[in-house]
């Protein structure tokens, strides 16, 4: 039962971070008529991810009640996307204050939620594999329901989905009973916040970890573009690069069920890790290589399936290479790291759209490939740590 209500809480709460990239830039075009608002708007809910994760995780590393933390930013996040839904009727800048609110509280519930999650769930693998569950659900979920209720209402009705989803979700966190990483810590925050950047960089194991999946995200944010180039090219239409994105969703959440009835055991993490991320690489290159569809979403999807068994690796590999005073910075610091260079990746390769999509893809593959080659030092220094539990 506590698994469900987790998966629940984490989809629900997860789900407007992932629909909101959808909706701002078509709800700022139909209320306002200007794209590049849209793309404030969408800055606005990001960009707090990456600056304030270290502060939220120092912060989430010493409170006494971290289920009262984690329902206030349902609430907060809950209140951005209602405010959002009122663009055209409230000022632009009300909007905008609103969603950087909402961009606050994101680490909160991403990062920040999955470092409590083996606390809540047992064992832990199980752990690992329900969390990286609840984001491909949430990845998938977001832009799909802003997509139906776009169609079926308006892009105003769907940020409004969007809040109705993240206020249910700060609701169901009451349910959760989760573990607080320290106790009776009276340091300062500003030091808890410098303990964590030092631990961070210090921990050679934990480094490596953070870097691989950090430049994964940069061909993962690379690769939406990289397929509609593709997509252009080959079949002269830019909506069957959607299809490719897909496929990649539908193989990441075929396996994260999978991973999360049987999670894999017998392997050590930071093998499914690399292997992961390499399969990926090897697989997206490969889709690249026919401008056949069939042949390119058959690829692209094997592809997918082996990102979420390196996503739960990832995570267990976080928590056996930090101790509970740093544990939840670790975790926002590492997802807000992995927010921007998402950003990152769409951005180094918007200049590059005029050269061959094949090219590009096989870019994004390569990426993968070195993310897993980042890896390659790790070893059993990892063994030195004993994770406090």
């Amino acid at each position: 039962m506590q698994v469900l209500t987790f998966l629940v809480a984490a989809v629900l709460s997860r789900i407007a971070a992932a629909g909101g990239v959808v909706v701002f830039p078509i709800l700022a075009l139909r209320e306002l008529d200007d794209l590049s608002a849209g793309a404030v708007l969408v800055a606005a809910a990001l960009a707090p991810t990456v600056v304030f994760s270290p502060l939220v995780g120092a912060v989430l590393d010493s409170a006494r009640h971290p289920r009262l933390y984690l329902f206030g930013a349902g609430v907060v996040s809950a209140g951005g996307y209602a405010t959002a839904a009122l663009l055209g009727s409230v000022p632009f800048g009300a909007v905008v204050l609103a969603l950087v609110a909402a961009g606050c509280a994101t680490p909160v519930l991403m990062g920040g939620l999955s470092s409590f999650v083996t606390g809540l769930i047992a064992p832990e693998r199980t752990a690992y594999a329900t969390d990286t569950l609840a984001y491909s659900i949430a990845g998938v979920g977001g832009p799909a329901l802003c997509s139906v209720v776009i169609a079926i209402a308006s892009p105003r009705w769907a940020a409004l989905s969007l809040a109705a989803a993240a206020l249910a979700g700060a609701l169901v966190m009451l349910a959760l009973r989760p573990q607080r990483h320290s106790h009776g810590r009276s340091d300062g925050l500003w030091r808890r916040m410098t303990q964590g950047a030092v631990y961070l960089v210090r921990h050679r194991p934990l480094l490596l970890v953070t870097a691989s999946s950090t430049l994964t995200q940069i061909g993962a944010g690379a690769f939406p573009i990289a397929a509609v180039v593709f997509s252009l090219q080959h079949w002269h239409q830019a909506e069957t690069g959607g299809w490719i994105v897909t496929a990649f969703s539908v193989g990441t959440l075929v396996s994260a069920v999978a991973v999360a009835i049987r999670p894999i055991e017998k392997l050590p993490p930071a093998l499914v890790m690399a292997w992961g991320f390499a399969l990926t690489g090897i697989l997206t290159v490969i889709g690249a290589l026919n401008a056949s569809l069939a042949w390119t979403i058959v690829f692209v999807g094997l592809s997918g399936v082996f990102s979420a068994p390196s996503v739960a690796a990832m995570f267990e590999l976080r928590t056996i290479n930090s101790v509970a005073p740093v544990r939840a910075q670790v975790f926002t610091v590492g997802s807000g790291l992995r927010a921007a260079a998402g950003a990152l990746g769409a951005a180094l390769i918007a200049p590059f759209v005029g050269i061959d999509g094949g090219v590009l893809l096989s870019i994004v593959g390569l990426i993968w490939l070195a993310s897993a080659a980042l890896m390659l030092p790790y070893r059993t220094a990892a063994a030195a740590l004993v994770p406090a539990r």
